[in-house]
């Protein structure tokens, strides 16, 4: 069957690229985004401790942010979804509204049809049951307990869980995990300090490295560093073997777009298709990029895929184009254009910014830019 669309591909994680999905949505449900699953803090980390899972939450802002809100009801299911059990309460009384939600009396449902109440009133009922009394209820959100309670009914597959959530909510786009497997994720830094657990060295949970991250990779736990495989889901790969346009978006760099490259054998999925690639570089401050000019972080993109297979993968397979505005974007770290020249790349710079994005990009600028590149196979400055 002829593609209706254009198919986009991403690599991301985070809620940095929810703004431009969310405009993409409007023209293109053939966008994909491959997530990172590797968080280590805040609501994940309590999940992936009691039931040994990877974390959804970055999955589940993505899908929020496709989501079809036009819909009564489905509205009424994202706020739901959205929610987060109370920071200062009572455990007893946090357990009592995970009860009303697993009944179905929770005023949170109220809107719902009958068939939707008893899907989501399941698998609450289904999270009580696995977790007893060792769940820490504090701050939990409750689309990250739906899509675990989901996991763990589909024997620990994941892709059913997101499937099913997808059509609750009507996501315009596509969404899957970057790996099947739980792994964590470990940074190297300048100064020969190791640290394991994406918490650690986001800046946002504790303070920010001061030293710049030299390497990262996956890891089996926060307790234990030693680099282990994790492969790459198949769903992923697939929508890496059918895309038009592969994008390395901006957003926490090491974190989102690094993490979710990261998984064996993506560097090879990616270098066999024969498609443009793009890197958009962040604008304004990222905690992860201390030390990083775009030379560099090309440099990291490339190694995290070369990790696959080092002989084979190559600037020509990986990376086609490199999107900036000069004239009104902030880099970090000073950014000399004129370096990017080196580079075997196509830079091309575009207005990415506006009157009304704050110094960042606007993804109304960014989504045709985009359409284009993948509409037409290049770009032109």
């Amino acid at each position: 069957m002829e593609k209706t669309h254009p198919s986009i591909v991403f690599f991301s994680g985070g809620s940095a690229l929810n703004g431009l999905a969310s405009e993409l949505a409007k023209v293109n449900p053939l966008c994909a985004y491959i997530i990172t699953t590797f968080d280590s803090g805040g609501s994940s980390a309590a999940l992936r401790e009691v039931l040994n899972m990877p974390a959804v939450g970055d999955v589940r802002n993505r899908m929020l942010a496709l989501a079809d809100i036009d819909s009564h009801e489905k509205a009424n299911i994202v706020a739901m979804l959205n929610t987060r059990l109370p920071l200062y309460a009572d455990r007893t009384a946090l357990y009592g509204q995970l009860a009303h939600l697993a009944n179905g009396s929770h005023s949170l449902m109220d809107g719902f049809s009958e068939i939707v109440r008893k899907i989501i009133s399941e698998r609450f009922a289904l999270f009580i049951e696995l977790v007893g009394d060792s769940f820490n209820p504090v701050n939990a959100s409750l689309g990250n307990i739906v899509l675990a309670a989901g996991f763990i009914a589909n024997q620990r597959i994941l892709a059913p869980s997101i499937a099913q959530l997808s059509r609750l909510i009507g996501v315009r786009g596509i969404v899957r995990a970057s790996t099947v497997d739980n792994g964590h994720l470990a940074v190297r830094l300048m100064n020969g300090e190791i640290l394991a657990g994406q918490h650690h060295f986001t800046g946002k949970e504790s303070d920010p490295v001061s030293s710049p991250i030299e390497g990262m990779w996956i890891c089996s736990g926060i307790d234990d560093p030693w680099p282990r495989s994790v492969h790459a889901s198949s769903l992923a790969i697939n929508l890496v073997n059918s895309a038009d346009l592969i994008v390395y978006p901006m957003g926490s760099f090491y974190s989102s777009t690094l993490a979710a490259l990261s998984p064996q054998g993506l560097g090879k999925a990616v270098a066999a298709k024969k498609c443009p690639k793009i890197f958009i570089p962040n604008m304004g401050f990222d905690p992860e990029l201390l030390g990083h000019d775009i030379n560099l972080q090309v440099e990291r993109i490339l190694d995290v895929l070369r990790m696959d297979s080092a002989a084979y993968i190559n600037f020509d397979r990986t990376l086609n184009y490199i999107l900036i505005d000069s004239e009104n974007g902030t880099y970090q770290e000073n950014q000399d254009f004129s370096a990017l020249e080196k580079l075997p790349v196509k830079v091309i710079d575009r207005r990415l910014v506006s009157d009304e994005s704050g110094g960042l990009i606007d993804p109304r600028l960014l989504a045709p830019v985009l359409m284009e590149l993948a509409e037409t196979g290049g770009l032109q400055n």
